[in-house]
């Protein structure tokens, strides 16, 4: 019963936020290997569906390494490849381009009663090669807030924040997030969770992102 109930209170805010909004998909793979107790690998594939889980609208792969300071602190790093499936006005038609991402981690996390505060602060810059030329695409600067309930039961149910701001311009996107791990075993951890952008310029409904990763560690 008590499992049930974590899974609901997860499910319950995904299905408002669903409603009547464009539904996208974001699904994939984590593996993380730790080298020592302080260093640890991180390998990830996605897939992205769009415009109502109909249509692929990018491939992702990226690698990464982190480096835990102590109980609280951690700084990672990561290079991530996009194959995004793009308007092409020369040829007139969706071609699939190469988009190449980095980014560092500076995260904190502490508990507090019974929940689990993590801030992480995120630089990201990112690159596009649209017409056979490398340029430089955009970076933000992100912060985001997660709280979390870690309990006895295999369910760990979170609500997170994260504000983007495009450097030396704007804070122009907000993601609220809610999601929920499933702990199967010691290495095994399915997370379903659900999250909605929102654009500051952009006066449109938001679209809902349904996200499902399987997660491994070795």
């Amino acid at each position: 019963m008590k499992k049930h109930f974590f899974l609901l209170i997860t499910l319950l805010p995904l299905a408002g936020l669903a409603q009547e909004r464009n539904i996208n998909l974001w699904t994939g793979i984590s593996v993380t290997k730790s080298i020592t107790k302080k260093i640890s690998l991180e390998a990830d594939a996605q897939w992205r569906v769009t415009n109502n889980l109909t249509t692929t609208g990018s491939y992702i792969g990226e690698l990464g390494a982190g480096y835990k300071f102590n109980k609280h602190w951690e700084v990672s790093a990561f290079y991530r490849f996009i194959s995004r499936r793009k308007y092409d006005k020369g040829d007139e038609m969706y071609v699939f381009k190469p988009y190449h991402r980095f980014y560092a981690n500076l995260t904190y996390d502490h508990k507090i009663a019974l929940l689990k505060l993590t801030y992480r602060l995120r630089y990201q810059n990112q690159f596009k090669d649209d017409n056979g030329t490398l340029e430089n695409d955009k970076s933000y600067l992100r912060n985001r807030l997660e709280l979390a309930y870690p309990n006895k039961s295999k369910f760990t149910p979170a609500l997170s924040a994260d504000l983007f701001y495009r450097m030396g311009e704007k804070f122009d996107e907000v993601r609220y997030k809610v999601d929920v791990d499933y702990k199967i075993n010691k290495k095994n951890t399915i997370t379903l969770g659900g999250f909605i952008s929102h654009e500051f310029d952009d006066t449109a409904l938001d679209d809902f992102t349904l996200q499902l990763t399987y997660k491994l560690k070795l």
